[in-house]
């Protein structure tokens, strides 16, 4: 099974959240073993976020961390298991 790393390199899907992950530091959660399921906006949601906020995201590792973790949930999820909203 490919890991986030490994699907966020194929063209077109997450680059941009991958490197928010660069950016926070977190590149070693990623590789870290046990299951865990990131919900990454993908390049085109990225794409839609102006120039400075895109630039003050990516500026901030302190505030840019915890928006990622929100993102995560713990256990493999299938995404036509998800639904829309909290849980």
């Amino acid at each position: 099974m490919k890991d986030f790393i490994d699907a966020a390199t194929q063209p077109g899907t997450a680059k941009s959240p991958l490197s928010a992950f660069n950016a926070a530091s977190l590149i070693d959660l990623l590789r870290s073993p046990g299951r865990y399921t990131e919900c990454a906006p993908t390049d085109a949601a990225f794409d839609r976020l102006t120039a400075d906020s895109f630039d003050v995201m990516f500026k901030n590792a302190r505030t840019l961390s915890p928006f990622l973790f929100q993102q995560m949930m713990n256990g493999e999820q299938a995404a036509n298991d998800m639904r829309d909203g909290p849980n």
